[in-house]
């Protein structure tokens, strides 16, 4: 087979940046490097999957440049992607200067982790459009899980760079991650035109077919991908579980162990992206089939089978098959007999199967061990009212989220006395949607 991506020149530096950086450190011998050459070389360790070495890295790099404002944004970033949005945020209010709109994208990004949108727009508007790239505001938007934001500043930012590669492809991402998925692979094709030797482009295109049910077209869009790069093994990845929903375990389980010495998942791993793309699309059989090839032919962990179960639980509840999504959160419930979101979706079922007492001793408990979901008691405050048990309707509406005011009360009373059954479905379907994941 041949391999038609060579590594690229950036490829080739980076790969002898870190030989000779690690050449030097265990001599022992001073690191000198550019600012812009030891944060390349941060990420490339982080998208090799070597976060200690990218610390080092930039640790190395903020002693060395203890005042380049670019390696202090970069940090902040990396906190965010740790999950440290407190040490972030101490970060970029050290940094006094920027000229270049890079510090004012990491605090709109800041306000939007924070939750304070409204801050955010503000913050971004103030600021003359030129004064920013597009392609990395839309890319900002991204990393916060905006793309509809990300395509909309695009489009209308972006005038002139519509046949730009930067541009269409995180179109073309911002198009799969909103579900959009028609439009992603026509922008796929586009890329394709372009660079029709682009394993990424390739397997792309075959996760947004996977995504539309269009199996056997991805899988010819994944050969193409390893084709243009025997090592590419996320496209192994897919392609394993395109032939698992096929039927065809052998051909998945040889593509998976390809993609384990590729180092693309660990032996017991799962492709979570493949998944995701599933249950976005609402596939819940194809998501079940799947998930049943993980639990028969990976050695999970425990974790990763509870969580697994759980997965399974949420597919057959939306399919209605209650007595097996039961049995699923019941084995989840035996290792976390506390976990709330599980207790939730039991109590849904039970209210599927008019079981009402049921869901509300699932719910009671589920709220005694998260108190912070008070949403819950409105939910609890409907059935109590369907029960006509106006005293507890009245008082879990009082503890809700949004307590209904005395007139309120009294309306939704009069309605279930008057036995409007339009109006109790009604009640019912709102709450099975407050309810479902």
């Amino acid at each position: 087979m041949v391999k038609r991506n060579p590594l690229s020149d950036n490829e080739k530096r980076l790969n002898e940046l870190a030989r000779e950086y690690e050449a030097q450190r265990r001599e022992g011998k001073y690191v000198y490097m550019e600012p812009d050459d030891l944060a390349d070389l941060c990420m490339w360790y982080d998208n090799n999957h070597c976060p200690d070495k990218a610390d080092e890295v930039m640790d190395y790099a903020l002693r060395t440049y203890p005042d380049v404002t670019m390696l202090q944004i970069e940090q902040a970033y990396r906190y965010l992607d740790k999950g440290d949005l407190d040490a972030a945020i101490i970060l970029a209010n050290q940094i006094e200067d920027d000229y270049t709109g890079d510090l004012q994208l990491l605090k709109v990004r800041l306000m939007i982790e924070s939750e304070e949108y409204e801050k955010a727009e503000e913050l971004l508007n103030s600021y003359p459009p030129d004064d920013f790239d597009p392609i990395m505001v839309a890319n900002m938007f991204m990393e916060a899980h905006f793309s509809d934001k990300a395509i909309d500043w695009l489009k209308k930012h972006g005038q002139g760079m519509e046949e730009e590669e930067d541009y269409m492809s995180i179109l073309m991402n911002a198009y799969c991650y909103s579900g959009k998925y028609q439009e992603a692979i026509e922008m796929c094709e586009k890329l394709i035109d372009k660079d029709p030797f682009s394993a990424h482009y390739w397997l792309s295109l075959g996760r947004c077919q996977l995504a539309l049910g269009e199996y056997n077209k991805a899988l010819d869009a994944c050969d193409f991908s390893i084709t243009n790069d025997e090592d590419m093994g996320e496209a192994y990845l897919t392609r394993c579980n395109l032939f698992a929903l096929l039927g065809n375990e052998q051909k998945a389980k040889e593509n998976l162990k390809i993609a384990i010495k590729l180092h693309v998942v660990a032996p017991g791993d799962m492709n979570e992206m493949d998944l995701a793309l599933l249950l976005d699309q609402e596939k819940a059989e194809d998501a079940i089939k799947l998930m049943n090839f993980y639990l028969k032919h990976l050695d999970l962990t425990d974790e990763q089978r509870i969580n697994t179960y759980f997965r399974l639980g949420v597919c057959y509840a939306h399919m209605r098959w209650d007595k097996q999504a039961i049995k699923y959160f019941d084995n989840v419930l035996e290792h976390r007999p506390n976990d709330a979101e599980v207790l939730t979706q039991k109590a849904m079922l039970y209210m599927n199967q008019k079981n009402y007492d049921a869901a509300l001793d699932q719910l009671k408990t589920a709220i005694e061990n998260e108190p912070e979901r008070k949403y819950l008691y409105r939910t609890m405050g409907i059935i109590s009212l369907i029960m006509k048990k106006y005293d507890d309707f009245r008082k879990y509406s009082s503890l809700s989220d949004e307590p209904l005011s005395e007139n309120e009360l009294n309306e939704a009373i009069m309605m279930i006395e008057a036995n409007d059954e339009f109006s109790i479905n009604y009640l019912l379907e709102s709450v099975r949607k407050n309810l479902c994941i």
